[in-house]
């Protein structure tokens, strides 16, 4: 069984980034950017249908979460296509990537179903939706590489991470710690420990995969 190591895994987020930091800054920027916009859409939704409507319309209300949530899906989806290739291939990497809107369905549903999964786990008692997060956490890229679909991403997941889930979860913490020294730093470091942070979870996902196929991940799980 591979061994996660935590400080590989940081060192490994660092050094590529450390590589070219202008590309992982401007995709930071543009992320940021992108999330910034599509609040500004929701807003315009919202002044727009409740002039229409009414102020305070349910309906408008739902429909501009739903708009909302939809563009934030394929910047998500972009973020995970791009980190997951910048991790291969740090030179071959660019700003194209971040457009990856297939499969759109199944990254839906698996985003839907993780937070979900995770939401509950919350409400019983925290700990096990700390479990789950840690458990189903590399569904989305699955779903991402190699088009699973929910069910079938959140299996294989449970198998990669079955023996790992301390240190995945160490890698967490210490993620979180490098993220809020980011946000200290006049969020202007947040540039630098997003994509940092971001490589070093691609990192962990790669070294756990390895060549398991599918099949291997169900039967396990």
């Amino acid at each position: 069984m591979e061994r996660l190591s935590v400080k590989e895994c940081l060192s490994f987020g660092w050094s590529s980034f450390k590589i070219r930091p202008w590309l992982f800054v401007q995709v930071s920027a543009l992320i940021v950017l992108a999330n910034l916009i599509i609040s500004g859409i929701q807003s315009v939704l919202q002044a727009g249908g409740s002039y229409v409507l009414g102020p305070n319309s349910d309906v408008v209300m739902v429909a501009a979460a739903v708009v909302g949530m939809g563009l934030s899906f394929l910047v998500s989806m972009g973020k995970t296509a791009f980190y997951l290739g910048a991790h291969d291939s740090v030179e071959g990497s660019s700003l194209r990537a971040l457009w990856h809107p297939y499969p759109y369905i199944k990254f839906v549903g698996t985003s839907l179903l993780l937070g979900l999964v995770v939401l509950v786990g919350f409400i019983l008692v925290i700990v096990p939706g700390i479990i789950f997060g840690v458990m189903f956490g590399f569904s989305l890229y699955l779903v991402i590489e190699e088009d699973l679909n929910p069910i079938e991403a959140f299996k294989k997941s449970a198998f990669l991470t079955k023996g790992n889930r301390m240190p995945l979860f160490l890698l967490g913490l210490a993620l979180i710690g490098i993220n809020l020294i980011g946000l200290i730093v006049f969020l202007v470091g947040l540039l630098v420990t997003l994509p940092v942070s971001a490589l070093a979870v691609v990192h962990a996902y790669r070294t756990l995969s390895g060549h398991k196929t599918l099949e291997e991940g169900i039967g396990a799980a």
